[in-house]
Parts: structure tokens; C-alpha cells; sequence
């Protein structure tokens, strides 16, 4: 009976081994090329089953939600502006409180350089009402003076419907902004925050009407670029339209640009913490999109058979 063939080393060898040489079948290295096809399938029949992955367990996992003070499954409203009302226009519980709360705002305001009482030779004072719904515990008031040219005083005042203390947050004295601008110094930021504090809910999640709310703090009346729905509504110059963005922190920043004839372009950047903490505005101008004409050749079609 004449000898198996035996593999070493990747050389076949037949009859005699060399004593350095340890022989092993070569179905051992090669089953599926020499073994028979029985043997074959017999490895089928044991493989592991379909799913089964040796202990190892599959879960599904589902990614956590990015935290933000401003749930994007809330859907904000396409408030373009706030609606600002004349003393008349007011609501009498509105206009009994400012009455309550007048000599309270005297006193505040002229903290501030500001003096409401009559002047010789001035104009008297005035104000109105920015409806803001996001914060429906609160009444905010613009006052305003001009005497001419550039001569402007402006300054916000805020009234608590509840718990809290009037604030007055000034704006322009004489046409001048005090220390920095309010719409990004520290005394409108803190005042926004407390506003947030005392209010029942908490930050109200519709971010942009939010937005419209600290410009009216800062005696602006803003009229915020919206995404146009059909391009019928679309109007030049185009601007970038209001926006919200969510940080890795779980922070979120507000971008909105004013659109109010006759004034100059105004971008708004509001920087939020993931607790709903105001803690950085921007005010700058706005970034337009400019029209450019494309290079296009004409082509004359003739009539057929020309």
C-alpha cells in the first residue's frame, strides 16, 4: 500500500521523509480543495447559525438629544415684528399700571439722567408699548424725546405685572449712547436674565419673538428678514433670513437681520447657554446678498427652413 502524499513546508513529498520532517495530512490545511466533499459539508451543518455571534450581544442604540434652552421640536412663530402701542391704544389694566408705577419710573429714569418732568424750551416725553408674548408677565415701555436734528433721548422701562422692581434700561441721551450701546452692554444683558428669572415659565422656546423682545429692551424697533415661502414675496436687498443655531455644549445662538425701511441694514447675534442664560450680543451691519449679472451668450433662433 503505497504511502499518502504528505505537505511540508508547501512541498509535496512522496515515500521517504527527511528525520527533520514531521508529516501531517494535508486535508488538515487545504479542506476545502482536497478534503471530500462530504467533509465539506458536514462544516456546513456545524457552522454557527445565522445572528449568532459567538456571545457577542447587538443592541440598538438611540443618540441622546442635544440639550438647548430652545427645543428645536418647537416650532416658532413667523413674527416678522412686535406690534408697539400708543397710550390710547393700550389696554386700561396696562395703562392703570403705568399710572401706579409713574412716579416710581421718575425716580429710576433720572438715576439714569433722565428727567421727565417739563423742561423750558423741550419737547415733554412720550411713550408706547412693545407687546412682547414672551413675556406676558411684564410690561415694556419705550419713552422717547426729540428736540430736533439729532437731539433724541430714549430709554426702556420695564414693569412687572407681579413680584420684582421697575427697571429702566437707557438707550440715547441727547442722541448719544451711554458708555457702550445698549444693545450690547452688560446693564440690558442682566436685565433680560432677570426678566427670564421672574417670569413663571421660564425662557419661552420661540426663539425669534425672544430675539424681537431684547431689541425692544434696547430701543430698537426691529423688523426681522424671514425665509420668503414662494418667491413672489422675495424682496431685494436680500438678507440672510432669521436663524438659530444649536453649539455642541447645548448652547444656541439667535441670528436675525432688521429689514425696516429707511434704515440702515442691522445684523442681531444673541449667544444663549444651554440653562437659557443670555450671555453675549452682537449688533452690526447686515451682510447683504448682492445681484451679479452672469455671462450668457445669445443665440438667434431662426424660423424652420431659414
Amino acid at each position: 500500500m503505497r504511502a499518502p502524499f504528505l505537505l511540508h513546508a508547501g512541498i509535496w513529498l512522496g515515500g521517504k521523509l527527511e528525520s527533520d520532517m514531521k508529516p501531517f495530512p494535508l486535508c488538515t490545511l487545504l479542506v476545502l480543495l482536497v478534503c471530500p466533499l462530504g467533509a465539506t459539508g458536514a462544516l456546513a451543518q456545524t457552522s454557527p447559525a445565522a445572528g449568532d455571534l459567538h456571545g457577542l450581544k447587538v443592541q440598538e442604540t438611540h443618540p441622546k438629544a442635544t440639550p438647548s434652552p430652545f427645543p428645536l421640536s418647537e416650532r416658532t412663530e413667523r413674527r416678522q415684528e412686535l406690534e408697539y402701542r400708543s397710550p390710547e391704544a393700550m389696554t386700561a389694566v396696562d395703562r392703570d399700571l403705568v399710572a401706579a408705577n409713574e412716579s416710581e419710573i421718575a425716580r429710576r429714569a433720572e438715576l439714569q439722567g433722565f428727567r421727565l418732568d417739563e423742561e423750558p424750551g423741550r419737547a415733554i416725553w412720550g411713550y408706547e408699548q412693545a407687546v412682547c408674548p414672551a413675556f406676558p408677565d411684564h410690561l415694556i415701555l419705550e419713552y422717547s424725546r426729540s428736540n430736533g436734528g439729532n437731539d433724541v433721548s430714549l430709554f426702556s422701562v420695564v414693569i412687572p405685572r407681579g413680584e420684582g422692581h421697575v427697571r429702566v434700561i437707557p438707550a440715547r441721551r441727547r442722541g448719544y449712547s451711554l458708555w457702550t450701546p445698549s444693545s450690547t452692554n452688560a446693564l440690558t444683558l442682566n436685565d433680560f436674565n432677570h426678566m427670564v428669572k421672574e417670569s413663571p415659565g421660564g425662557l419661552d422656546p420661540d426663539w425669534l419673538t425672544i430675539g424681537l423682545c431684547y431689541t425692544a429692551l434696547a430701543g430698537g424697533h426691529v423688523r426681522a428678514g424671514l425665509k420668503a415661502v414662494t418667491a413672489a414675496e422675495e424682496s431685494f436687498p436680500l438678507v440672510a433670513p432669521a436663524t438659530i443655531i444649536v453649539t455642541r455644549k447645548g448652547g444656541a445662538e439667535i441670528r436675525f437681520s432688521d429689514t425696516t425701511p429707511d434704515t440702515r441694514e442691522l445684523t442681531w447675534v444673541l449667544q444663549f447657554a444651554q440653562n437659557g442664560h443670555l450671555m453675549k450680543v452682537r449688533h452690526g451691519d447686515a451682510k447683504l446678498l448682492v445681484q451679479k449679472p452672469s455671462k450668457e451668450s445669445t443665440i438667434d433662433i431662426g424660423k424652420p427652413g431659414n
